[in-house]
């Protein structure tokens, strides 16, 4: 269960909090307050539905600022009115425009009338009329309906108002930092594993940058908030390329996730197919050949339902995995909708790179086949809410001739930033080196100037057939003991256990040697022999 918190947050200190790496922590203590009045699952969409509102506002706001300062004053004094006005002017820069009374400036300024939910339901109404193919059915309307009174509601709006997501607030994510914080908490708190709606942004860009993503199909079958969509517009944008040349399709088990999802390509101006399905067993786009496709799906999931795949299911060519691991089904699942020239890059658990039995004869088919072009061992701590660390995977349904039968591994657990005592980051630098590394495998340069040792090296199938068909980088980049990835308390147990075992075996030998001694008329000496 959650912790009870103390509400002795000062209101005015709220706004700097984005400055604070655990500024969410400090908005959800103050969010928190109410949560008891209402159920988890439905106080959720109250406070992430005016999140929601509060961010478009803000990015409605900044522009509009902008607007003022790029205009020229004889212009404004006359038609002021119209040029703020002007949708094209917001919606060319990826920002939407957003009608008066869906505004939070109007919200806030009608937050404590008695009325207010239906003024907040009023004003998600709006934007489904504004934006039906981005918001239709996507922000609940429910204020007038939750178990909160005007005053509850007004607490809620005083406290996002005071959230300054400040001038930098789409290169940093702060929305999506937010919700993935609350997303944590709320997860937490319905009796759920929390953290695995939102992948960190230094993971989807570095997937983004070696993939290269431009024009095309992108897929995300497990696409949470959708992460890997924003970093690939965000590409674009720094390009110059038009966003509308990448086609967006996505999947998600939640409702409530498919909605964040949904939220996240509007307020950058952006459309998607994003449809609700369990990916395992209810393929959405069975159809779709995709360009790229992209994810991070729930790792090591147990019980993911092998018995109700059929035989002949088309993704599973190289076997059904066991239902005790689907790390392999979605591996498949994502070799399956590659366009013949497609590249996939997702994030998985380390324990693929190894595993035996079933799945190691699948790795192995799949090794046999080229697909793999690229695998890349990541640091622990990249997660918010958990320190796993997990492997990037690089797949090509064809490889260009000098990249056949070829595998670049990176060995980057000791390459991060630490931003707090619980999480680290890929920096800019690191993500440069990183795909430099793979450019290079690509465009077909001398190995010996890819290679470096403790860091890549572009190994033969053939190497990897000699090591058992195990894809963990260490093996094969020069690191002579690679760290193994259990977690410290795990480690701690095991070792106390072992320690056990053996202090166990000593207490019987010393008996033993102390029996023999004694039938010979001997004792040990400096021992008690009692």
């Amino acid at each position: 269960m959650e912790e009870k918190f103390g509400w002795g947050v000062d209101m005015r200190q709220l706004g700097k909090l984005v400055k604070d790496i655990n500024f969410e922590n400090k908005l959800w203590k103050a969010a928190d307050k109410l949560r008891k009045k209402v159920e988890v699952h439905e106080y959720k969409y109250v406070v992430l539905g005016l999140i929601f509102l509060r961010y478009i506002s803000f990015a409605f706001e900044k522009r509009r600022k902008e607007i003022l300062k790029e205009t020229n004053k004889d212009l404004l004094d006359k038609f002021k009115a119209s040029i703020l006005e002007d949708k094209d002017a917001y919606l060319s820069e990826g920002i939407l425009y957003v009608p008066e009374k869906a505004r939070w400036s109007y919200i806030k300024k009608n937050a404590n009338q008695p009325n207010i939910g239906e003024i907040i339901d009023n004003a998600i109404e709006i934007l489904e009329d504004e934006y039906p193919k981005q918001l239709k059915d996507v922000i609940p309307k429910i204020y007038t309906k939750v178990n909160l009174s005007p005053d509850d509601l007004a607490y809620l709006i005083n406290t996002f108002s005071t959230i300054d997501f400040g001038d930098d607030h789409r290169k940093k994510d702060i929305f999506g930092r937010i919700y993935e914080y609350f997303l944590g908490k709320f997860t937490e708190a319905e009796g759920k594993k929390g953290g695995e709606f939102y992948t960190p942004r230094s993971l989807t860009r570095l997937i983004v940058e070696i993939l290269d993503v431009k024009e095309g199909k992108i897929f995300d079958p497990a696409c949470g908030s959708g992460g890997f969509f924003v970093s690939a517009l965000e590409k674009l944008e720094r390009e110059g390329r038009d966003k509308a040349l990448l086609a967006i399709y996505g999947q998600e088990s939640k409702e409530f996730v498919w909605k964040i999802a949904k939220m996240n390509l509007a307020i950058r101006g952006a459309e998607g197919d994003i449809r609700i399905g369990d990916s395992y067993h209810e393929d959405k786009f069975p159809d779709l050949r995709a360009d790229y496709v992209v994810s991070n799906p729930p790792f090591n999931d147990s019980e993911w339902g092998a018995d109700k795949i059929k035989e002949d299911d088309p993704r599973f060519k190289y076997g059904i995995p066991p239902d005790s691991n689907g790390n392999y089904a979605w591996i498949q699942h994502y070799i399956y909708h590659l366009a013949p020239n497609g590249k996939a890059g997702f994030v998985m658990a380390n324990g693929a790179l190894s595993s035996g039995g079933i799945e190691g004869q699948i790795r192995r088919k799949m090794i046999e086949d080229d697909l793999v072009y690229g695998i890349i061992a990541t640091p622990a701590k990249l997660f918010y809410t958990v320190s796993l660390p997990v492997s990037l995977w690089f797949i090509r349904k064809s490889k260009p001739e000098h990249m056949k039968g070829k595998v670049l591994f990176i060995y980057a657990k000791k390459m991060f930033k630490p931003i707090s005592r619980r999480q680290v980051v890929l920096t800019d630098e690191h993500i440069s080196k990183i795909v430099e590394k793979f450019r290079m495998f690509e465009n077909g340069e001398d190995e010996e100037r890819i290679d470096e040792i403790g860091f890549a090296k572009v190994t033969t199938i053939k190497e990897i057939e000699k090591n058992g068909w195990i894809l963990t980088p260490g093996r094969y980049v020069g690191v002579k003991i690679e760290d193994d990835d259990v977690p410290f308390d795990k480690k701690m147990k095991e070792y106390s256990k072992e320690l056990s075992r053996l202090l166990g075996k000593e207490e019987k030998l010393t008996k033993k040697v102390k029996e023999v001694f004694k039938a010979l008329g001997y004792s040990l000496e400096g021992r008690n022999d009692k």
